[in-house]
């Protein structure tokens, strides 16, 4: 199995925080225009305005760092958080489920953590090939034979 880094998406998450900063300074103006918004309230809202800007930050600077690689008989999870290393013997099960809005994830449970692997990782048919492929490899507890059944 050839080594693959996958890599964290971020458009999908950090297009509708940019829209909210281009967008609130404007609405908050026009409010403030028409109807004299009172000092506090207006201070209120810019410290909302930064509160969600830091957010975006930092969201897209932990989005940023995180991969996950399937190299030399182990997983592994980089971020900027540090780096998680998963060997067959560390994985308790994993577990291929479509959450509640239809998309598909993979959960890693080790003896203490939980770790999900999702469509947010690209390119993703690959990942979860490199994990099926993994799974069986290793002969790891997983409901990979009746989750592969429903998508046939």
């Amino acid at each position: 199995m050839e080594e693959h880094d996958y890599v964290y998406q971020l458009r999908p998450l950090i297009v509708s925080s940019v829209m909210f900063l281009i967008l609130y300074p404007l609405v908050v103006s026009a409010v403030h225009y028409f109807s004299r918004l009172p000092v506090l309230e207006l201070n209120v809202l810019t410290g909302i305005y930064l509160t969600a800007m830091l957010g975006t930050l930092s969201l897209w600077l932990i989005g940023k760092s995180q991969h996950v690689q399937i190299k030399d008989g182990k997983i592994v999870f980089h971020s900027l958080l540090g780096q998680h290393i998963l060997e067959p013997q560390d994985i308790r099960r994993v577990a291929f489920y479509f959450d509640g809005k239809g998309q598909e994830v993979a959960q890693i449970r080790t003896e203490t953590k939980f770790y999900y692997v999702s469509e947010f990782y690209f390119p993703f048919p690959e990942l979860m090939s490199d994990l099926e492929i993994f799974i069986q490899k290793y002969g790891l507890r997983s409901n990979l034979e009746s989750y592969a059944g429903l998508n046939n």
